[in-house]
């Protein structure tokens, strides 16, 4: 199992800085930190999550990347293709960083 700091942990978790960076699902719901997303993917249609990922691209591993900074689960929802399992994942990745919070 992965070791994770509560500094880093802490930081995967916050608000991303600046605002502007949220992640903007397509359709104007917006994931400032990564318990919105979790929770975005859920309710998302199908149509939305086939907007952001798709054969060509994968905006959900992206802005997981490049914004959040968390390389783990950016691997992991790299080659995800499924709305359910996106939202799974990330939600287990909000619940371990969590833990190590404690």
């Amino acid at each position: 199992m992965e070791s994770i700091s509560k500094e880093v942990a802490a930081a995967y978790l916050r608000d991303v800085d600046p605002p502007w960076k949220a992640f903007w699902f397509h359709m104007y719901r917006v994931a400032r930190n990564l318990k919105e997303f979790a929770a975005g993917l859920e309710t998302i249609s199908d149509d939305v999550f086939r907007y952001h990922v798709d054969g060509q691209k994968n905006d959900l591993s992206r802005w997981v990347q490049e914004v959040v900074g968390d390389s783990v689960l950016a691997r992991r929802l790299d080659t995800v293709r499924d709305q359910q399992e996106a939202a799974r994942l990330v939600q287990e990745r909000v619940t371990t960083l969590e833990t190590a919070l404690k």
